[in-house]
């Protein structure tokens, strides 16, 4: 492969996973506000209060979970594609 075209795809790498990683961050607190309404309602009921907020624990851990999970593969990618790029063997 030659340099221009590796420098090129580095430079696409960097865009891309720059690009997720600033969409996750935008998206992340959006989702846990848009989350949390349902459950503002349901812990003013007296009977389901608890319930409601053990609900809302663990489905803020499990979205948590699942955008650090999107946040390590995206730099995984990015840093393997690097160094493949830097690679001077061709395929």
């Amino acid at each position: 492969m030659e340099e221009e075209t590796r420098r090129q795809l580095r430079g696409l790498t960097d865009l891309v996973t720059k690009a997720v990683a600033g969409t996750v961050a935008g998206i992340e607190p959006v989702h846990r506000e848009i989350a949390h309404y349902p459950y503002a309602v349901l812990t003013q009921i007296p009977g389901i209060r608890a319930p409601a907020r053990a609900i809302e624990r663990l489905q803020l851990a499990i979205t948590t979970g699942s955008y650090a999970t999107v946040r390590g593969i995206n730099r995984l990618v990015g840093v393997t594609a690097m160094s493949l790029l830097r690679s001077k063997r061709d395929a």
